[in-house]
């Protein structure tokens, strides 16, 4: 799944700020919930899953790149949120950089054996510094959007 399909092309942020990682998660959740990709009854238990998911292991990544993520029967089906954080996030990044561009991925047990080929598309896509660059660039939804279509991402 790429990130246009994951993102049904709305549930995306960008220019966002957080003091924490907790903080950036919660705005992407937000985002899901305000777009109608999770019902607000499974508001708790999303952030419950992803946060059980963040506490075994940082989803930091590298060059400025997080993926926390999570599985729980709230969802029918996989979906994510996008959020550009320019000032960055610290995000406990195996690189120790902080993190600009968070993906949210929540994903429904069924899907779990497509969820782990998912992530790895979607981290591959994001670590081409074509496609962060225009991302971290972009102004709007629209910008963000163009970043992700140019980039095949």
């Amino acid at each position: 799944m790429d990130l246009l399909t994951l993102t049904r092309g709305r549930n995306i942020r960008v220019g966002l700020k957080a003091q924490r990682k907790e903080d950036a998660i919660e705005l992407l959740l937000d985002c899901l919930l305000e777009e109608g990709a999770i019902p607000g009854e499974g508001r708790a238990q999303v952030l419950d899953a992803i946060m059980r998911r963040e506490r075994k292991l940082s989803t930091g990544l590298e060059r400025g790149i997080a993926i926390p993520h999570g599985t729980t029967e709230v969802v029918p089906s996989e979906v994510g949120a996008l959020g550009v954080f320019p000032e960055g996030v610290p995000f406990e990044s195996v690189d120790d950089h902080e993190t600009r561009i968070v993906i949210l991925l929540v994903t429904p047990p069924a899907n779990r054996h497509k969820h782990v080929v998912n992530l790895a598309k979607i981290a591959a896509q994001l670590l081409q510094i074509d496609v962060r660059q225009a991302l971290l660039s972009a102004k709007c939804r629209a910008d963000a959007l163009a970043a992700i279509r140019e980039g095949g991402a």
